[in-house]
Order: C-alpha cells, then sequence, then structure tokens
C-alpha cells in the first residue's frame, strides 16, 4: 500500500509535468502519458522511491490522476487495464521526466 507521503510525490510530479506541458503549449496526449507514466514509476522504482511490489497501485493512481484532467471519461475497467499496462512496462525516458527534476 502507498504511504501518503508516495502519493503526495506520484500526484506533485505529474502536476509538474502538465504545468511544464502548458509552458510548451503541448497536450498531453494518451502515448505520452504512457511515457511519461512508465518512466516516472521505473524511476521511483530505481531510486527505491517505490518497491517494485507497489508500482502497479501507482500505475493506479497516475491514471487516475490523467483520467480526472480527461474529466473521467476512461472506465473503471478500462483505468484498471492502462495501470496493468503500465506497471509491466520497463521503459525509463529521461528525457520525458526531465521537466519533473528540473
Amino acid at each position: 500500500m502507498l504511504t501518503t507521503t508516495q502519493k503526495n510525490m506520484i500526484q506533485d510530479d505529474f502536476e509538474k509535468f502538465i504545468k511544464h506541458l502548458g509552458a510548451e503549449r503541448r497536450g498531453l496526449d494518451f502515448q505520452l502519458f504512457g511515457e511519461y507514466a512508465g518512466s516516472i514509476l521505473n524511476f521511483y522504482v530505481g531510486s527505491s522511491l517505490l518497491s517494485l511490489a507497489e508500482k502497479p497501485e501507482a500505475a493506479l493512481q497516475l491514471s487516475k490522476l490523467f483520467n480526472a484532467g480527461m474529466k473521467n471519461i476512461i472506465s473503471a475497467t478500462d483505468l484498471q487495464e492502462i495501470a496493468e499496462a503500465i506497471s509491466q512496462d520497463t521503459t525509463l525516458n529521461y528525457s520525458v521526466i526531465q521537466p519533473v527534476f528540473g
């Protein structure tokens, strides 16, 4: 189970990413979200900020944040499938997540 600190970290970093996209006048589409979500979660796991066992729950939280920004148009079943795909992704693209740490 994710701690409050972990949940806040996930949300705060996602908000930083969204603000960066806004500053660049770029939108967040499903593909970019997937790249961000997979990369940031793999960064967290690699940095011991999340355990591998916590990754699926963190993927679901990120998916819910994305869905909220999309006015909750994604069904609960689809959110679970998206989170599962993200949690299985092993990609770590630093160029995608760099704005969070800049």
